[in-house]
């Protein structure tokens, strides 16, 4: 018999993933959490996970964002299960900004490609311990994360 569990979703999350329909998920709950988008009730102080839903949002927090993104990975050296789970494939990153939100006419402005956003996931990798997961997309992304919360509450 699997536990069963409740979900916390941070108060900022936007159009974020939906457990409702899994039978380990007994609820979500909207609270606000200092770190990541969402953990799970009694598991606080070990979980954490950080939604990425684009690869421009992740280009965002790589350039402009870079510093409270850095902040935010180094507050996730303390949990013993920080993810950053992707809503994207890894070959979709590498050819950012081809497929992303961002207009055509803006590429030229911009200072990174996807070469450069995965070294730099990488080495955040190895710096922070965090482990990145790439998804194919959103719902396999969710179904990822479902995982990750049955597993550690078997666990």
């Amino acid at each position: 018999r699997m536990s069963k569990f409740v979900v916390i979703q941070d108060t900022r999350e936007k159009n974020g993933w939906n457990f409702d329909i899994y039978d380990s998920c007994i609820g979500t709950l909207s609270k606000g959490l200092k770190t990541g988008d969402y953990t799970i009730e009694g598991r606080e102080d070990f979980l954490i996970i950080e939604r990425k839903a684009t690869t421009a949002e992740l280009a965002l927090n790589l350039g402009k964002k870079r510093m409270q993104f850095e902040a935010e990975l180094e507050r996730m050296t303390f949990f013993q299960y920080p993810y950053i789970i992707c809503e994207f494939s890894e070959s979709r990153l590498m050819q950012f900004p081809r497929g992303s939100s961002i207009p055509k006419r803006r590429w030229r402005y911009l200072r990174m490609n996807g070469k450069f956003m995965r070294k730099k996931l990488h080495d955040y990798e190895e710096k922070y311990g965090v482990e990145i997961i790439f998804c194919e997309n959103r719902h396999s992304a969710e179904e990822k994360a479902i995982e990750i919360f049955e597993k550690i509450v078997e666990a």
